[in-house]
């Protein structure tokens, strides 16, 4: 099986994070269906899952033997009908997520069938021609590559799609305390009896990442909740990655104070990574602390921003008394004069 989502990242522009009864209502997109929420360790809010029907092609990357290959160029692709996955994530009452996910499985039918019979699978796109889970994986994640993607697949819409009513919601003030921008994590994975695990994760521009994995059998879901606890992790650091680098440090520590200061205050305590990752899929965690080592760049970053903020505030402290011990000798001169 072939599974595969997008992810979008970003922080809730509102000026403090919402209370858990606020989650609720901004992540209630289903009239009669359930908002899951945890209080530990970090609060987390999950609107109920909603489905959208496709009718759509997903690319074919070239094959592995090809050594004209090209993203780019239109290698072929496969028709694919049912339904997707989305729903709206919030974690800390700060960071929201839009995320879409399905799973693509071999046809049953050698032809297109009434909706009836892809609703009773939600989740699930049923290819019609030829199933190569590898192929399909790689032009997933290379899909933005693609000259000509009108009747592709788009996840990021979907993706988007699920999150515009929570930034709609009046409850928000549209003054974020940090400014930051937005990540987009695209992954794939392919979920096999007897796949050796395995997890690759990279950089593509400043704003956006691939995920590729293959796996054993797994729920769908649990691999969309592992891919957004990878993404809430890595928009961390690379918000606070930017808010270092726009701080000036060792120039001017009145404005460094000002731009770090509400990292510690509204980001630093959210990190909490593998929390929403299932034990099937803990590997994935493994795999990433020992390289790139997510969590060592994560400490190495607190730990320069706090001593930042020490710093900077012993310095302005220091200062100040020098300011009030002048301001004494001038106020004290005269009267010793005087006497």
């Amino acid at each position: 099986m072939l599974i595969v989502g997008e992810i979008h990242t970003a922080l809730l522009p509102h000026s403090r994070p919402l209370t858990p009864e606020e989650a609720k209502a901004a992540l209630s997109l289903a009239v009669g269906e359930t908002v899951v929420q945890w209080a530990r360790p970090v609060p987390h809010t999950a609107s109920p899952t909603l489905l959208h029907g496709v009718d759509c092609k997903l690319p074919l990357a070239p094959k592995q033997d090809n050594p004209h290959a090209d993203d780019r160029s239109a290698n072929g692709s496969v028709r694919a009908v049912g339904t997707v996955c989305s729903r709206a994530v919030l974690t800390g009452g700060h960071l929201l997520q839009g995320s879409a996910w399905t799973a693509v499985s071999p046809p049953r039918q050698p032809r297109r069938m009434p909706w009836s019979y892809y609703l009773a699978r939600p989740g699930t796109l049923e290819t019609i021609g030829n199933f190569e889970a590898e192929r399909l994986a790689r032009a997933f994640l290379a899909a933005e590559n693609r000259r000509d993607r009108s009747e592709l697949l788009d996840v990021a819409a979907i993706a988007r799609h699920s999150i515009h009513d929570v930034l709609a919601r009046p409850v928000l003030d549209q003054r974020p305390p940090v400014k930051t921008g937005s990540t987009r994590l695209r992954w794939a994975a392919i979920a096999e009896p007897g796949a050796n695990k395995a997890v690759a994760f990279r950089l593509v521009g400043n704003d956006r990442r691939r995920m590729s994995m293959t796996t054993g059998p797994v729920e769908p879901e649990a691999l969309a909740a592992a891919a957004e606890d990878l993404a809430v992790h890595d928009w961390l650091l690379t918000a606070v990655a930017s808010r270092i680098a726009l701080a000036k440090i060792g120039e001017d520590p009145r404005h460094t104070l000002r731009t770090l200061r509400p990292v510690v205050d509204h980001l630093l305590h959210l990190w909490a990574a593998g929390a929403r990752t299932s034990r099937d899929l803990e590997f994935m965690w493994d795999s990433l602390e020992r390289r790139p080592g997510l969590t060592r760049q994560w400490t190495t970053m607190t730990e320069r921003v706090r001593s930042q903020i020490d710093y900077g505030a012993a310095d302005l402290a220091a200062k100040m008394l020098d300011m009030m011990e002048q301001s004494e000798r001038r106020q004290a001169g005269p009267d010793q004069f005087r006497r």
